[in-house]
């Protein structure tokens, strides 16, 4: 099925077709951005997206943007690197119509991969399997055109098909699971902040997810399950071992965007470009971090990330954790029971 609206993907060795306006999605217009004749929507810090048309995704955004009675003609959709929000943002806007009709479907398949959120059904098989197409293709040598290409068509499979169970959801499933029979302890400290805790002789619950990563067997606890109850709070991730108990705190996994509408943490500003550090700026965290230290008797060692990159990480426990206990070996981690924690915890977030 050919696209109502032609796109392309800026930095290809095509050359960029003439138009009246093009609509920049999920990044930035950069230099040949025309002023006052081009669109930009797009959730990347310093956007060009008009506030009424901001929302979480460039998807979602693009889909205010369509729903527009008054929006400007557009002949020509540009993106600039590939990722599920971006395909599905260049999806809406050249198959407007079909697009329109599975709003709801594509919106959460576009929230799974930039924000780790819980979705199910068609959404969560879209995320999975265009994204494990789409990074296949890309060992292939295949221009990105014909990636985005071969991915539409899998998209519009997709939605044009009877709904199957996903592997990728009784992954899920079966983690939600633990949580509901009590394995995975479920604990509401305040309106904003959450406390999940685990007992686990092994390290399967300190994997860290990758952006966009597809859901598999590598994660025991993927953040999208804590995301189905939790998606706009923060959360303190306690995993119990013989050792000692090992701490996160996680920031809502779409703090790096411009996500107007969402709960925005403490401490957190968006950067001034694209990719640039976030300064996490919250002094009380910092004093509550060493609050903690003084209450540890091993070696153990409390410790607020000066901030967080999307591009690199220059903390341990990656993007979108903020603080976390270090320790050089098992031997040393917290000694500090969760019940001793929580009542620290829940005072910060009441004052913040």
């Amino acid at each position: 099925m050919k696209p109502e609206k032609p796109f392309y993907i800026a930095g290809s060795s095509a050359e960029n077709p003439p138009s009246r306006c093009m609509v920049y999605v999920d990044g930035m217009g950069g230099d040949n951005f025309r002023e006052g004749v081009d669109i930009e929507l797009s959730h990347w810090p310093s956007n060009r997206t008009l506030d009424q048309y901001k929302a979480g995704t460039s998807t979602e955004i693009c889909f205010k943007f369509l729903e527009d009675k008054n929006a400007a003609p557009y002949d020509l959709v540009v993106n600039n690197h590939i990722d599920i929000d971006g395909l599905l943002s260049v999806f809406v806007m050249a198959y407007s119509s079909i697009a329109m009709y599975h709003r709801d479907i594509l919106c959460d398949a576009s929230k799974t991969g930039d924000f780790w959120a819980w979705s199910e059904g068609k959404a969560l098989k879209i995320f999975q399997e265009v994204t494990l197409l789409y990074q296949r293709l890309q060992n292939q040598d295949i221009p990105l055109k014909g990636i985005y290409e071969q991915c539409f068509g899998l998209i519009l499979h997709i939605l044009d098909n009877p709904n199957e169970k996903s592997e990728a959801q009784t992954i899920l499933e079966e983690q939600t699971l633990l949580i509901e029979q009590g394995q995975i302890q479920r604990h509401e400290i305040s309106p904003r902040l959450v406390a999940y805790f685990v007992k686990d002789k092994e390290d399967r619950y300190f994997h860290m997810p990758r952006f966009n990563e597809p859901i598999s067997t590598r994660l025991t606890f993927w953040p999208q399950v804590r995301n189905r109850l939790d998606a706009e709070k923060a959360q303190l991730v306690a995993i119990e071992t013989e050792h000692g108990t090992h701490y996160d705190l996680w920031y809502p996994g779409y703090v790096w965007a411009d996500t107007k509408g969402l709960w925005r943490p403490p401490g957190l500003a968006l950067p001034k470009t694209p990719g640039e550090f976030q300064t996490l700026s919250w002094p009380e965290l910092s004093v509550l971090m060493q609050a903690l230290n003084d209450l540890e008797e091993k070696g153990c060692k409390w410790q607020v990330f000066p901030g967080l990159c999307f591009l690199r990480q220059d903390n341990p426990r990656d993007l979108p954790v903020v603080a976390t206990t270090l320790a050089s070996s098992h031997n040393h981690l917290s000694n500090l029971s969760l019940d001793k924690v929580m009542p620290l915890f829940k005072e910060l977030f009441e004052k913040g």
